[in-house]
């Protein structure tokens, strides 16, 4: 993989000041909140509970059994940052700092549009120092072996432009999406898009269901109203926004991933079958040869 880091003449952004944000815990349903607030250039995204405060980058990643994306160190986890780091990023912001009133990201919903309602409600400013963005010099492709079809191509380009494909059984089918490194795009095409179920349920025997919500306990016994999308073999429960809604929702993971780069990306990225496992793995590599760039 070859890479650079390059200043650009781009200003940094933070957010224009301090708010609160409150929700609930998608994993014990209990009221949870969260405080954002402006932070310096060249600090990044940057997750504090307990007095211990996490830099989300890919390097502070945990392992996780469940489809999330969650931070650690220190013996502090943080857990479920993928909507508001896809929000944070599609708004094009650098320099924030959020504190949490409990380990995991307050939600509202299942996706990312009440993260950019506030965010923009308060003000989104630039900085004095300019952004650094990573750079592709030459095509880079990356593979996760243990499924065959799953590949991420990254090409050079002057700006970011993700095509997305993700294959699903039916009743969800195969979609192909794209995004555009900019807020009209992240808002109208991405940050809408909620979470979806991977595999159908039975709605005359809910044991997976069930199973599922011991995990995610916020949510309701009866899956049809459940504020992720769920299904049967032949039909939606929750009645899809577009057709192509759990591909657009794999989108939003996937950049709320890759913000995990630290920098922004200018590049085309191709990726079929985008998961967090393999976007992590992504993250990971281009932090690591962007090290490398740099000596």
């Amino acid at each position: 993989m070859k890479l650079n880091i390059q200043q650009t003449g781009e200003k940094q952004r933070t957010i224009n000041q301090k708010f609160d944000f409150k929700g609930f815990s998608l994993f014990s349903g209990e009221d949870v909140s969260m405080t954002c607030e402006p932070s310096k250039e060249d600090t990044g995204i940057v997750f504090c509970y307990k007095d211990v405060c996490i830099p989300a980058i890919a390097e502070n990643v945990k392992l996780m059994d469940v489809h999330t994306t969650a931070l650690t160190k220190d013996g502090v986890d943080i857990l479920t940052i993928e909507h508001l780091m896809a929000a944070i990023w599609g708004l094009g912001i650098d320099n924030i700092k959020i504190t949490l009133s409990n380990n995991v990201v307050p939600a509202q919903d299942g996706y990312a549009r009440a993260f950019v309602k506030v965010l923009l409600e308060n003000g989104v400013v630039e900085q004095e120092k300019t952004r650094k963005i990573v750079i592709f010099e030459e095509m880079a492709i990356l593979t996760q072996p243990e499924f065959e079809n799953r590949f991420a191509k990254f090409e050079p380009n002057d700006s970011l432009v993700i095509e997305s494909s993700a294959p699903f059984a039916n009743p969800i089918g195969e979609h192909t999406v794209s995004y555009t490194d900019d807020l009209k795009s992240f808002s109208d095409d991405v940050s809408w898009a909620r979470t979806f179920l991977r595999s159908q349920i039975d709605l005359n025997d809910l044991t997976k269901w069930n199973g599922i919500r011991s995990v995610f306990k916020a949510l309701p016994e009866d899956p049809k109203k459940s504020p992720i999308i769920t299904f049967t073999e032949n039909e939606f429960l929750t009645p899809l926004k577009k057709d192509d809604e759990p591909a657009r929702h794999k989108l939003l993971d996937l950049i709320g991933d890759l913000a995990l780069v630290g920098y922004r990306i200018h590049a085309k990225l191709t990726i079929n079958e985008p998961g967090h496992k393999f976007t992590h793995l992504i993250a990971q590599e281009i932090r690591k040869y962007a090290k490398i760039s740099q000596g």
